[in-house]
Formats: C-alpha cells, structure tokens, sequence
C-alpha cells in the first residue's frame, strides 16, 4: 500500500516536467527529492529531460546568435511553387 504522502512515479515524471517551466512549491520539490533517492528509473528520466533541455537551450543560443536568413526573391518562391506543382501532376 502507498502512504498518501508518497507521490507515484507517474505523479514525479509531471512534477519534473513542470519544473522545467515553473517554480514548484516546497512540498512538490520535497517530493521528488524523497523519491528520486528511491526511485532510479525517475533519476534516469529527470537526467535524461535535463540532458534535452539543456541541447535545447545550446541550440537556441546558437540560432539566434546567426545573422538572419536572406529571404528568397518573389519570384523564386513562385519558380519553386511552379516546379512542385509540376511534379506533382507528373
């Protein structure tokens, strides 16, 4: 039987997804301290959506730090909507 101040694995993957977007209060972030130090599938699972956050954040930092695109010429978007077009009635 699960005591009712124990939080599920189901209940712990939420709360660490949430984390990432907001502050949890105290006793949501006790209850994912408590569980991660039994639970090692849930530290598998905060380790690896950290590890993604984090290729996320790099990725973003690098986006944004290049010169913008060139945007292509009227024209030539109108050539490449022509050629599609094309292929696709072939």
């Amino acid at each position: 039987m699960i005591n009712h101040w124990m939080f599920r694995c189901k209940d712990i993957t939420r709360l660490i997804s949430r984390s990432l977007d907001e502050d949890l209060g105290a006793w949501e972030r006790f209850g994912i301290w408590l569980h991660l130090r039994m639970c090692g599938l849930c530290r598998r699972y905060r380790d690896q959506l950290s590890l993604i956050s984090d290729a996320v954040s790099t990725f973003r930092a690098e986006r944004d730090s290049r010169p913008p695109a060139v945007p292509l010429p009227e024209d030539a978007a109108e050539r490449i909507k022509a050629h599609l077009k094309s292929l696709e009635e072939a």
